[in-house]
This record gives structure tokens, sequence and C-alpha cells, in this order.
């Protein structure tokens, strides 16, 4: 813009020059400014007006693969189910148990003091037996084998537990502490085996207190045997004297322990025993009828005090 404005003062000087002569004006000097022009700033051409052109609509980009619906979530099961345990089923034993063996009950008859059983026990068989006593009783017991080769063993206990005789040989001679039933287990030892087995409950004399001597009576049949016990010390003096009111009777005195004291005479007194006692025990008196009849007896036992 500048150099144009320029250019343009030229041209008009030149012509004016040209023409005819004309006197010339007194020249009024022109005096440029002494400063510079300010650059105007050139006029920012406007831009063309835009034509509004639609933006084209978006075309939806294809998916790269086709999404299957996302399955419908399973509702999660609790973390843990009370399921009861199955019933354990019982396992069948492999072998048919062996039933426990029967017991059979000894009864004594009416007024007598000893019972015998017998029978038969195959091999590693077992018969029991129970019986009533009273607490503070002696009882003997034996069993013997028959004809076969076998052995015996047996144990003697109560009804409560309390062990008499522990298993073993086949003797057994003790007072029972308590009133109950006791229980004979009878096995047979080495093989098969017949068997008798003899019980023994004597009656027990006892004087009256602050008594020295006292006496019992009885009656016999053909071939009977009436058992008696009573408990003395070392050292007594024991006197027993038989009498016999009909028939006649055979004494015998023995220790618990199996000492025999007195073996008996057959005879109407039946022998008289008068001898000092050497153990602290229980002493046995049995009284048989002999005779091959029946027998009744009185018996006196005196043991004077030390």
């Amino acid at each position: 813009m500048k150099t144009y404005r320029v250019v343009l003062l030229l041209t008009i000087f030149v012509v004016a020059c040209g023409g005819q002569p004309t006197p010339a004006p007194t020249a009024t000097p022109i005096i440029l400014p002494t400063t510079a022009p300010t650059d105007e700033p050139s006029p920012t051409p406007l831009p063309p007006t835009a034509t509004a052109t639609p933006e084209p609509t978006a075309t939806p980009v294809p998916p790269t693969a086709t999404s299957p619906p996302l399955p419908t979530a399973a509702p999660i099961p609790p973390t843990a189910t009370s399921t009861p345990l199955p019933t354990a089923t019982p396992i069948p034993p492999t072998s048919t148990p062996i039933p426990a063996p029967a017991v059979e009950r000894i009864f004594f008859a009416p007024g007598a003091t000893q019972a015998a059983v017998e029978g038969y026990l195959p091999t590693n068989a077992t018969h029991r037996y129970v019986m009533h006593v009273a607490a503070g009783q002696y009882v003997a017991l034996d069993a013997t084998a028959g004809t076969t080769g076998g052995g015996m063993r047996f144990s003697f206990v109560g009804d409560d537990g309390t062990v008499v005789k522990p298993m073993g040989d086949a003797h057994l001679r003790a007072v029972v502490p308590t009133t109950q039933d006791y229980f004979v287990e009878l096995v047979s030892d080495v093989g098969a085996v017949n068997y008798q087995m003899s019980v023994l409950i004597p009656v027990r004399i006892r004087f009256a207190p602050g008594a020295t001597s006292g006496e019992v009576e009885g009656s016999l049949a053909v071939g009977d045997v009436h058992y008696y016990v009573l408990h003395a010390q070392a050292g007594q003096r024991m006197i027993v004297d038989p009498s016999a009111t009909q028939g006649q009777v055979r004494l015998v005195i023995s220790g618990a322990d199996g000492q025999v004291l007195l073996s008996g005479r057959v005879g109407p007194p039946g022998g008289t025993f008068d001898g000092v006692l050497p153990v602290t025990q229980d002493y046995l008196i049995s009284v048989r009828a002999e005779g091959g009849t029946s027998a009744d007896y009185v018996l006196e036992i005196t043991i004077p005090a030390l």
C-alpha cells in the first residue's frame, strides 16, 4: 500500500510538468512528514462463506464378530449344604458268631447239702452252671473226667463280678463273701471229655453267743451223707460226739485244706473225735448212713475256750 501511494504522487508530478508552460507558481514545498507513516494493517480478507455441507451420517461399524448373548448367570449354590451322612452299613461278620453257652441252674434236694451234675464237653467247648449261695457259706467244687482222655478247668465268679476262683484247675474250696448267684464256667482243657462235677455246700454250725458247744440232728436215707462246717482256731480242742437213735452212721472230719483228722468207725456211736486243731480254718464234718439202712442221729460238738 505504501509503494502504491509513492508511485501515484510521482505520476501526478510528471504530468503537471509536461504541459504548457505556465508561470510556475511559487512552489509550495511539500513537506513530507519526518516520521515514517505507520503501516496500517492490511485488511484481513474475509474467508469465503463456508457452504454448510452436511456431515455424512456415520455408518455403524459392524461388529467384528457376532457377540453371542451372555448366558444368564447361574445362581451360586451355598458354600456348604448340610447333607446328612449316610448310615454306615454294618459289615457282616466273616464267620458265624459262636452263641454264648446256655446256663444250667444247680438245685439241691430238700435238706441236702450236695448235688452233682454230669455232661459232655466237645473240644474247646464251655458249659456254664449257676447256683445261689448265702454269704459265709463254704463251697467245695470238684470236676473229674470220665472215660475219655480230655481234661477240664473252671472258674467261679459272682453275679456282681466277684472272682472267687479264676480259670484254673477243676477244684475249689472257698467261703463266698456275699449272698448272690455264682457262676461256674467249665471248659474242656485237652480234647473232648465226659465229666462229673460235685457241689458241696455244708450247713454252717454256729454256737450261741458265749456258748462253747452246740448240737445238730438229722435223718439220713440209705447211702445219704450230711455235711457240716465250723470255724475254729489253731490250738483249740474240739470234741465231736455222734449218737444214732436209729441205724448206723459213719463220721469223717477233715480240714478245708484236705487234712483228714478222723476217718470214722461204723457203729451206733459212729466214732468220737477229741483232738487239738492244727490250723485256723474251716473244718468239715460228714455224717453218712451205713449198714444199708436209714439212720437218725444227734451230733454234739464242743470247743472249749482257750
